[in-house]
């Protein structure tokens, strides 16, 4: 298989090279003879998989927002006629769009996928390979480092990724300033829904938030409960009531 990666407006370095600008994207185009579907053997599945993985964990950040994604196939138009795999674009989509997912893709599940546009054309007769291109677009200004990144419970199953330091005092207070803000509109949200009004959509619905069941690409080790990050932020003598002191001495 063959595997190309072209970017507009990032690298492998930076979600964007001009910064003003928000709208970025990823090319990825691969040359294959065998063409794989839901179906296939999980043998050549997760073979497939590594092979795109092995390019895309290169990319030092990772898209935590929406993407919009266009799949655009080369295929004999003979043997898609008369192939009942190759006919179905959905069932020989899924295993790329799954390889894209994880701390070695450039997304963190594929339920960030905003809109989704596949198509097909036949492929020139003089290629042996069957082609597919994935262009991956998205708002740079929702990503976030591979490097430090965690995941933290933030209500019940969703979990926020996050950046940040757990050997940085002035780093983990931000964060733990960030959780209580958190709990606060669970708290609240929760009461308004027991006078009957539903403010979820604007107190706990987040982009940023997963759950923890669409996190099984990443480390387990950097994926915090509650009671986890308030251990390490303990061990540190960090607490809220302290936080906020010192921000009242300050604005003061």
């Amino acid at each position: 298989m063959t595997i190309k990666i072209t970017t507009s407006n990032c690298d492998v370095k930076k979600p964007y090279a001009i910064e003003e600008l928000a709208d970025s994207s990823i090319e990825i185009q691969l040359g294959f003879e065998r063409i794989l579907s839901t179906q296939s053997r999980n043998k050549f599945i997760d073979e497939l998989k590594s092979e795109i993985q092995g390019e895309l964990q290169k990319f030092d950040w990772i898209i935590c927002g929406k993407i919009q994604l266009e799949i655009h196939w080369y295929l004999d138009k003979v043997e898609r006629q008369e192939t009942d795999k190759v006919g179905d674009l959905d069932n020989i989509s899924k295993p790329l769009i799954d390889s894209l997912s994880g701390f070695n893709g450039v997304l963190i599940d594929d339920s960030q996928i905003n809109s989704i546009h596949s198509t097909w054309i036949n492929k020139s007769a003089l290629l042996t390979d069957n082609i597919v291109r994935i262009f991956i677009h998205f708002n740079n200004d929702y990503t976030l480092e591979k490097k430090n990144l965690y995941f933290l419970q933030t209500n019940q199953a969703m979990y926020t990724p996050l950046n940040f330091d757990l050997t940085d005092a002035d780093n983990l207070k931000d964060i733990k300033l960030f959780m209580e803000v958190s709990k606060f509109k669970t708290a609240m949200a929760s009461s308004f829904n027991s006078l009957n009004a539903n403010v979820d959509s604007y107190l706990i619905y987040s982009e940023y938030k997963f759950h923890r069941t669409r996190l099984n690409g990443f480390d387990s080790k950097n994926i915090f409960i509650k009671e986890q990050f308030d251990q390490i932020c303990k061990n540190k003598d960090i607490n809220i009531d302290t936080i906020l002191s010192s921000l009242n001495k300050a604005s003061s």
